[in-house]
């Protein structure tokens, strides 16, 4: 019996550039403090690469990125919320958006400090990712 064996030249999603950013944001770059009772949208920066890359993009996977903050105190784990978006090639780079009520209302506590981090998932949803990873690299106060 013969047999043929097909390799694919791999194809990577850059997960990076985490922000959290108000309504009275003058800077560009992400708030670490968070008023208890100021709207907030958190963000987060992804970029294929990969000679396959728009190959991959042509099925126009979805792009689901689903945000939390870990308190680095006492206390669960809270979810913020899922951003579920499809690929339009050959756009290689995607900027997911969650806009959030108040920290109050998204279940943050006064006082309390967090490590926002957020899963990307790469594929068909509720189905096993193509690709999937983690980013967790802001500290934020709420006040």
């Amino acid at each position: 019996m013969n047999s043929v064996n097909i390799h694919a030249i791999p194809v990577s999603c850059q997960i990076g550039d985490l922000k959290v950013v108000t309504a009275h944001s003058t800077q560009p770059h992400s708030e670490t403090i968070l008023q208890s009772d100021v709207p907030f949208s958190i963000q987060v920066s992804l970029a294929f690469v990969g000679t396959n890359a728009i190959a991959l993009l042509a099925l126009t996977p979805a792009i689901q990125v689903d945000f939390y903050a870990k308190p680095l105190q006492a206390g669960a784990t809270a979810d913020l919320g899922m951003i579920t978006m499809t690929t339009a090639p050959p756009q290689m780079a995607y900027t997911p958006i969650l806009h959030l009520d108040t920290p109050d209302a998204s279940g943050l506590i006064t006082a309390a400090v967090y490590r926002l981090g957020a899963l990307v998932r790469i594929g068909a949803v509720e189905q096993p990712a193509l690709l999937c990873g983690v980013i967790e690299e802001l500290i934020v106060q709420i006040c």
